[in-house]
């Protein structure tokens, strides 16, 4: 990878610092709703205020775009170019995690103090979404026709929780044959410090995150009769955790450098100090060696493995607890990279379920595929970011957590997590923790990248 000059952070594109104002008054509205999903509905009121808000801010938008509704409350504006051939989507959900007593503030009457406004969600993800509309609201005061492009703006209403906003959504697409040839939605970020060696500021766009499958893992006493003549080691509950115990201490997932965890080092070697820009300019010859280090590393490991955890584990009877259980189960998690990875893995601990006479059943499969760092809506991303944020490099990488955009796997052709948020160390621990807050002069650097994402995409 070639190094790229970078510039400082007063060059990048913004507006004015009243602009940002008024902008910020619009975020205080929104982030001031109490958008905490719940299955029971006791957030109802909090919701409807925010649709309202949504209406009033963004006139343009309430006229000329059809808005379609999913479930309880996820909502797709959709905007028509004229002679529009290709579908875009830009998405940011619009739920949030609840606040707690450890704030310095009401973590839902957004407040301003020293540049920034803190309330829940100003990071997690209503700003992002604040200037995707805001985005659109000004294109179509300005006339914009939206040539050759439909743009559609899409936010969940429990993403959270992994409701089924964007699952219904996703549905409706494609049911009805609409594809998109980029989706955009959160989950990268701007960041500092992340990249040992860099001092540069990154933006990690996340071209992939991991899947998540569910197995439930049963087996049962293989003897009848009085409990307490029966064996101790024909226990279900024995043999079960015998089972979890050899799978979860077992290697049975390697690691391996897949091509956006590559990426990712390939990008920022030019700007490491030395030694690590030596190492991780020739990751075919040292990559044992870094992905030895990184295997022991938990959060590191995640980036190279699929990983196995068991979530729970159910036997008996609290009723009776001297009857010996007949069955016991348990819940396996598998997060991959790659599914035939997970399947190849499966194979072993199915041979080791053998072993304890234990079943395993698939009750959930949710992959999403990779999309290309070399893909056209990734190169336009990168162009962008690097008129409108000079001082910036911008690197793909594996997103271990998840997000809505997984459920486009099947209609679109690139899905991109990434939201043009600058966040220091303090505002990148603040997400589902205290005072989040958002800096008041980012703002209108995101509604200026998502103009430039439209505008300029061809």
């Amino acid at each position: 990878m070639s190094k790229r000059i970078l510039k400082t952070e007063n060059e990048r594109k913004n507006v004015s610092p009243e602009k940002n104002q008024e902008y910020a008054k619009i975020l205080k509205k929104m982030t001031d709703c109490k958008t905490v999903f719940t299955r029971e509905g006791e957030n109802k009121e909090e919701f409807e205020k925010f649709y309202s808000v949504i209406e009033e801010s963004f006139p343009n938008i309430r006229e000329r775009a059809e808005r379609l509704t999913f479930g309880s409350g996820c909502f797709c504006f959709v905007l028509k170019g004229k002679n529009a051939v290709k579908n875009i989507m830009l998405m940011s959900h619009h739920d949030v995690v609840e606040g707690d007593e450890k704030w310095d503030t009401d973590p839902f009457c957004a407040v301003e103090k020293d540049g920034a406004l803190y309330g829940r969600g100003t990071i997690d993800t209503k700003t992002p979404l604040f200037a995707e509309l805001e985005a659109v609201e000004e294109l179509l005061g300005e006339g914009y026709d939206f040539e050759g492009l439909n743009v559609y703006i899409g936010s969940s209403n429990n993403e959270e929780v992994a409701g089924d906003g964007m699952v219904l959504t996703t549905k409706y697409f494609k049911e009805n044959g609409i594809h998109f040839e980029a989706v955009l939605d959160e989950g990268g970020a701007i960041t500092e410090g992340m990249i040992p060696g860099v001092s540069a500021k990154s933006a990690m766009v996340a071209v992939h995150e991991k899947s998540r499958h569910l197995y439930r893992c049963r087996t049962e006493r293989s003897t009848a009769g009085h409990g307490g003549l029966n064996p101790s080691d024909d226990c279900a509950i024995v043999r079960l955790t015998k089972f979890i115990d050899e799978v979860t201490n077992k290697k049975i997932y390697k690691g391996k450098f897949h091509e956006e965890v590559r990426g990712t080092f390939e990008t920022h070697a030019p700007y490491m100090a030395f030694p690590l820009s030596v190492l991780f300019s020739n990751l075919t010859l040292f990559s044992p060696l870094i992905k030895k280090i990184m295997l022991n590393i938990p959060q590191t490991k995640a980036m190279l493995s699929t990983s196995i955890s068991f979530t729970n584990i159910f036997a008996g009877t609290k009723e009776d607890p001297q009857i010996r259980a007949k069955t016991a189960e348990a819940t396996m998690f598998l997060r991959c990279i790659r599914e035939d990875d997970l399947l190849e893995g499966l194979e072993k601990i199915k041979k080791i379920a053998k072993k304890y006479s234990v079943e395993i059943e698939e009750i959930e499969r949710d992959y999403c595929k990779p999309s290309s760092s070399d893909s056209k809506p990734f190169l336009h991303l990168e162009r962008i970011m690097n008129e409108n944020f000079p001082d910036v490099i911008v690197a793909p990488f594996l997103l271990t957590a998840g997000t809505d955009a997984r459920r486009f796997t099947d209609v679109a052709d690139s899905i991109l997590r990434f939201a043009p948020i600058d966040l220091d160390k303090k505002q990148y621990a603040s997400i589902h923790s205290e005072n989040e807050h958002i800096k008041i002069k980012n703002l209108g650097e995101c509604v200026c990248f998502y103009k430039d994402f439209i505008t300029k995409y061809n």
